[in-house]
């Protein structure tokens, strides 16, 4: 008899355990994916100010030696951004080519990138020697709040 009370008692720590845990993983989705409020800035807006990012930095390269600003990962990240406007994921050689740098060096920051999930590769069904670049989930969200905060300065 005491052994079935025990086993009862567990059953139900068990199940409330269970309860607090499926909350808790609510809550914790729910926060990393913040619904936006009014004031928040628009797909356009983020994309826009993405685009001016990426095209100040490109600029840099006019006026100042180009191994100054060597940050092909940053890069990447904003020409991905920019990219996934159009619904379509990069392949490695338009992103390697977005990113100014050698295509070794290039090759190595993806594989990081991926490595941090910010990055999503995909290898393509119809010619599997092609690899498309997307951001992932993480990816996405990290540079949404970036841009965000660049336009409530």
């Amino acid at each position: 008899m005491k052994n079935e009370s025990v086993v009862d008692l567990i059953k139900d720590l068990t199940a409330k355990l269970s309860a607090v845990a499926e909350e808790f993983n609510g809550r914790v989705a729910h926060a990393a994916d913040p619904e936006p409020t009014g004031d928040e800035p628009s797909e356009a807006a983020l994309i826009a100010r993405a685009e001016a990012v990426l095209s100040d930095r490109r600029m840099r390269r006019q006026f100042l030696p180009a191994e100054l600003f060597h940050e092909p990962a940053w890069d990447m990240l904003l020409a991905l951004f920019v990219s996934r406007d159009d619904r379509q994921p990069m392949n490695i050689k338009a992103l390697v080519s977005m990113s100014d740098a050698p295509v070794t060096t290039s090759q190595r920051w993806i594989e990081h990138l991926h490595k941090l999930k910010l990055i999503d590769r995909v290898i393509d069904p119809a010619d599997r020697r092609r690899v498309e670049i997307s951001l992932s989930h993480a990816g996405d969200q990290a540079m949404r709040a970036y841009l965000r905060g660049l336009l409530r300065r």
